[in-house]
C-alpha cells in the first residue's frame, strides 16, 4: 500500500539557519515591499486623468456615475491609495534596519494594502454594471455583460495583482526566519512556515494537491492567459521600404481623353417588386448608381487614361524622395519587401479581393512594373487593428488599407485609438467602400476615430492626383457607393486618412470577377500608386524625424 507523504515540520533547530541567510532573506522582503508602493503612487498620479479622460468621451455615464456618488467616492480614494503607497515605501526602507519596531510597522502597512483595494475593486464593480443596467453605451458601442466584465478587469486587475503580491508579502514575514532576523527570537515555526511547506510538499492528500495545481493551472492558462495574449494579436514583421534616392517630379501623366461609346462598367442591379406601380407613393428605395442623372452624367464623362511617359524623366525605378535617380527613399532598407496589408475589422467583406480575384497582388504587382522595385510581397496579408501598436517606431507600415461591402464589425474603442496613434504618427489608411451600407457606417467609425478632424473633401489639384500620375479631374468615380468624390482627413498637412466611395478594390480584381473595362483597371491602379507613393513619402519624414 503507497504511504502518504506527511509534512514534517521541526519544532526545533530553525534556530540553526545561519544568521546571513536570514538576514538576507528580510532585507529582500524590505525591498520587495518597497516595490509595492509603485500601484499606489500609480494610483494618485494616472488614474484621476484617466477617469477624467474616460468621463469627457462619455458625458452620460458621468451623470449615472456621479449621481450615484461613485466619482466623488473614487476621486477620495485615489489619493488615498498614493498615501499608502508612499507610507509601504517607508515601512520598506525602515525595515532595512531590523528591529522589532520597523518589522510591526511594515506589517500594518502591508495590512491596510488589503481593505483599500479591496473597495476600490468593488467600487469599480458596482460602477461597470451600474452602467449596463442602466443600458449605456460607451465610446459609441453597446454594452453587455460580457464588455462589462471585460472593462471592470481591465480596471482591477492591478489591483487584485497588488493584493496577492500583499499576500505574499504577509506569508513571508510570518516565517520564522524573517522574524528572528529583526527580534532575534527563535522558536517554534510560524504560520508562514506552515503555508510555505505545504505548498512545497502538496499537504498530506499528496495526489488530490497535485491534482488541485494542475486543475487551477490549466483552468488559469485557458480563461486568463490564453485570451490575454490573444488580446496582443501576436508578432509582426517590419515594414522594409525600398532604401535609395528618387525624385519627387512626376515619372508618368494620366491623359483624360473622351471617348465615343464603351461598354459601361457597373456592377448588376438588383430588381425591385413594386406592388402599386401607379401609386403616388414611391415605395422603392432609389439607388445611388441607377438615376437619369447619374446615366447622363456617365455618358458624358466616360474617359480612357492613356498613360505615357514625360520626356527627359527617367521612368522606370525613379520614384522615391531625395533627389536622386536609383529611386527608393533615404530612411527605408536594403532589403526591402512591399507589403499590402489590410485591416480585418470583423464586418462584412473586409476581406473581398484577397481570394483568386487577387486585387491586393494584382495591385502590387502593377506597383511593381510602374517603379521598378521588384521585390514584392508573394500574397497579400491581414491585421486586427491591435496590431498597429506592435511596430516599431522606423519600422511600421506607411499605409495600411480597409474597404468592405457590407456594415462594418464592432471596433473597440482600444483599437480605435490604436488605429489613431498609427494614422498621426505617420502611417496612412486608405478605405474603400465596396457598397453604401458600407460607406455609411466607415463614416460612423472615422468620425469617432478622429473625432477633432473633419472628413473634407479632396480638390481635383490636390498633391494626391499629381504624381506620380496626373488626373487633371480628380480621381474616377468608379461606382461611387457614397457619392463621387473621395474624401480625407488632415493632420499637420499630411493626408493621414484617403477614403475612395467607388470601390476602386473592385476594379484591382482579375478580369472576370468584375465588369470594368481595361481602361478603368488602369485608371484604378494608377490612383491606388499615387496613394502608396504618397504615403512612402510622408513614411520617410516621419521615420526620419523618429530617428533624430
Amino acid at each position: 500500500m503507497e504511504k502518504t507523504e506527511q509534512i514534517r515540520l521541526p519544532s526545533e533547530g530553525l534556530h540553526e539557519i545561519p544568521a546571513k541567510a536570514s538576514a538576507f532573506k528580510a532585507r529582500v522582503v524590505s525591498l520587495a515591499a518597497m516595490m509595492l508602493a509603485g500601484p499606489g503612487v500609480f494610483a494618485a498620479w494616472f488614474l484621476p486623468g484617466m477617469l477624467a479622460s474616460f468621463l469627457a468621451g462619455n458625458p452620460k455615464a458621468a451623470a449615472l456615475l456621479g449621481a450615484n456618488g461613485w466619482i466623488l467616492v473614487l476621486k477620495v480614494l485615489f489619493p488615498v491609495m498614493g498615501s499608502l503607497g508612499l507610507l509601504i515605501a517607508a515601512g520598506g526602507l525602515f525595515s532595512l534596519y531590523r528591529r522589532p519596531l520597523t518589522y510591526r510597522f511594515l506589517r500594518a502597512a502591508i495590512a491596510i494594502v488589503y481593505p483599500i483595494l479591496a473597495a476600490y475593486i468593488c467600487i469599480a464593480w458596482e460602477a461597470v454594471f451600474s452602467i449596463l443596467d442602466a443600458n449605456l453605451e460607451l465610446d459609441g458601442q453597446k454594452q453587455d455583460r460580457a464588455t462589462a466584465l471585460l472593462l471592470w478587469w481591465h480596471v482591477s486587475w492591478p489591483a487584485i495583482a497588488a493584493i496577492l503580491y500583499a499576500a505574499w508579502l504577509h506569508v513571508l514575514m510570518h516565517s520564522r526566519s524573517v522574524y528572528s532576523a529583526f527580534t532575534g527570537e527563535d522558536g517554534e515555526p510560524l504560520k508562514g512556515d506552515v503555508i510555505l511547506e505545504n505548498i512545497r510538499t502538496h499537504g498530506q492528500e499528496v495526489h488530490v494537491r497535485r491534482s488541485f495545481y494542475a486543475s487551477s493551472f490549466i483552468h488559469l492558462v485557458i480563461i486568463i492567459i490564453i485570451p490575454w495574449l490573444l488580446s496582443y494579436g501576436g508578432c509582426v514583421e517590419s515594414y522594409r521600404v525600398p532604401k535609395g534616392s528618387g525624385t519627387a517630379s512626376v515619372v508618368m501623366v494620366g491623359k483624360m481623353v473622351k471617348t465615343t461609346k464603351s461598354k459601361k462598367s457597373k456592377k448588376n442591379k438588383r430588381k425591385h417588386l413594386v406592388l402599386r406601380p401607379n401609386s403616388s407613393i414611391i415605395y422603392e428605395i432609389p439607388d445611388l448608381d441607377d438615376t437619369e442623372v447619374d446615366r447622363a452624367m456617365e455618358d458624358q464623362t466616360q474617359v480612357t487614361y492613356q498613360s505615357m511617359a514625360m520626356a527627359g524623366i527617367a521612368r522606370t525605378g525613379a520614384m522615391g524622395k531625395g533627389g536622386g535617380t536609383q529611386g527608393g527613399w533615404p530612411e527605408g532598407m536594403d532589403d526591402y519587401k512591399i507589403r499590402f496589408i489590410r485591416l480585418d475589422h470583423g464586418g462584412d467583406g473586409w476581406n473581398d479581393g484577397m481570394d483568386d480575384s487577387g486585387s491586393d497582388i494584382n495591385f502590387l504587382r502593377a506597383f511593381a512594373k510602374s517603379t521598378g522595385f521588384k521585390n514584392i510581397a508573394a500574397k497579400s496579408e491581414s491585421h486586427k487593428i491591435a496590431l498597429l501598436a506592435k511596430y516599431s517606431k522606423d519600422g511600421f507600415p506607411p499605409f495600411v488599407y480597409l474597404t468592405g461591402n457590407g456594415s462594418m464589425g464592432s471596433v473597440s474603442s482600444s483599437d480605435r485609438k490604436i488605429l489613431r496613434e498609427y494614422c498621426l504618427r505617420g502611417g496612412m489608411l486608405i478605405a474603400d467602400a465596396g457598397s453604401p451600407s458600407f460607406h455609411t457606417t466607415f463614416i460612423h467609425f472615422i468620425t469617432q476615430v478622429f473625432p477633432d478632424k473633419p472628413l473634407i473633401d479632396i480638390s481635383d489639384d490636390d498633391v494626391l492626383y499629381q504624381m506620380p500620375y496626373s488626373f487633371p479631374n480628380g480621381a474616377p468615380a468608379f461606382w461611387h457607393h457614397g457619392g463621387r468624390r473621395p474624401l480625407g482627413i488632415k493632420h499637420e498637412g499630411r493626408w493621414i486618412v484617403f477614403y475612395h466611395p467607388g470601390d476602386m478594390n473592385d476594379a484591382w480584381k482579375s478580369p472576370g470577377y468584375t465588369d470594368v473595362t481595361p481602361e478603368m483597371r488602369d485608371a484604378a491602379m494608377q490612383l491606388g500608386i499615387n496613394l502608396v507613393y504618397y504615403s512612402f513619402n510622408q513614411w520617410d519624414d516621419a521615420v526620419a524625424k523618429a530617428r533624430k
